[in-house]
């Protein structure tokens, strides 16, 4: 068995606080956030007494191979010793690109994802990840995931010299995360934690994160209203990291393959997008896991996969869409997504090999 995952990570800490232990102040810093965070009482928090950071708020939701290349031109010349995202994935997956590219002192995306290095640099920025959705897991994986919009393609770049270095969670960060966007990051790590129990790629160590995190979600779903209590908060942003922390080494498998299309097509939010098919897959990979599936509902208090589905299903439904029909997809359009659900180094790592066959029932069931 092999498993790695080399992050520092700080649960349940004051982010700032934190960062300053890390960071000497004297460093240059690239601050990655959104807009909004940049103009808050959370971000003045971090100290800037020499007035040397550089922040970026800017980053494109799914980030763009074009707005990368614009930041990470920035990010050349400024020549940061230090990196620092504040956000959800998109923005976690941006810095993570911007600190490769510095790495490889390589200012073009594209030529990046084809591995053209122009010369690796002895002093890689240190990156520290500090989520503010619990979803994404990018504060724990070595993948950076890229768009093409133009093309309609989806890229994943990966290198384990592209870990975060820490991983901070402050559980003060996700207060003011709309509901929608709670329950679909929530849906995400759903997502990974059951991509990686069905993975060919799976170990007892990824096996034991995925339990833990599926069992935190499960119970408190329905804790997802307008307002969250903060237990519950915390054990959700524990169920995304330890979802993160285990398909960190499995990748993910059928249903973020397929998830692919609907994002670039119909623009279906990618917590959504991928979860959406977990059911249905649920039910073609569980002669593939049936030994899992006893352990995991004989700690859950649903008590099998029909129950399981029916609580999660009640616990998002009037927050989020959750049908492809809801998105404007047209039943004539499901055939032609059929081609494009099949990302090899995705569909490659589900336990049962699906067909064409299977992924049109797949859409079928979703829309």
């Amino acid at each position: 068995m092999n498993y790695y995952n080399p992050v520092k990570i700080l649960f349940d800490k004051p982010y700032a606080e934190e960062i300053e232990k890390i960071s000497d102040l004297k460093k240059k810093r690239m601050i990655f956030c959104y807009n909004g965070f940049e103009k808050s009482e959370l971000f003045d928090s971090l100290s800037d007494k020499n007035g040397d950071d550089l922040v970026y708020s800017e980053s494109e939701e799914n980030p763009s191979v074009q707005s990368i290349d614009k930041v990470l031109r920035l990010a050349m010349d400024f020549k940061p010793e230090i990196v620092l995202a504040i956000g959800g994935g998109s923005v976690i997956d941006t810095a993570k690109v911007v600190r490769y590219g510095l790495y490889l002192n390589q200012s073009s995306v594209n030529k990046i994802i084809q591995g053209e290095v122009a010369g690796i640099s002895i002093n890689k920025p240190l990156l520290i990840a500090v989520p503010t959705t619990h979803g994404t897991g990018s504060e724990v994986t070595m993948w950076a995931t890229v768009w093409d919009k133009v093309k309609n393609k989806k890229y994943s770049i990966s290198d384990s010299d592209n870990y975060p270095e820490y991983a901070i969670y402050d559980h003060r960060l996700f207060e003011t995360l709309p509901l929608a966007v709670s329950v679909s990051s929530t849906l995400d790590a759903l997502s990974h934690s059951f991509e990686a129990l069905w993975n060919k790629n799976g170990n007892p160590v990824s096996d034991h994160f995925a339990f833990e995190s599926i069992k935190l979600i499960e119970k408190n779903m329905d804790m997802l209203t307008d307002t969250i209590p903060v237990k519950a908060r915390k054990e959700l942003i524990l169920a995304s990291m330890y979802a993160g922390l285990s398909f960190s080494n499995t990748k993910t498998a059928a249903a973020h393959s397929i998830s692919y299309p609907l994002t670039l097509r119909y623009g279906i939010p990618h917590g959504i997008a991928c979860s959406m098919p977990l059911f249905p897959l649920l039910k073609i990979n569980r002669k593939g896991i049936e030994d899992k599936l006893v352990k995991l509902f004989m700690n859950c208090r649903s008590r099998n996969i029909e129950e399981f589905e029916q609580r999660i299903k009640e616990a998002v439904a009037g927050k989020v869409l959750f049908s492809l029909s809801e998105f404007g997809v047209n039943e004539d359009e499901l055939d032609g997504l059929v081609g494009e659900s099949f990302t090899k180094e995705r569909m490659a790592n589900n336990i049962i090999e699906l067909n064409s066959r299977d992924v049109r029932s797949i859409l079928g069931e979703i829309y």
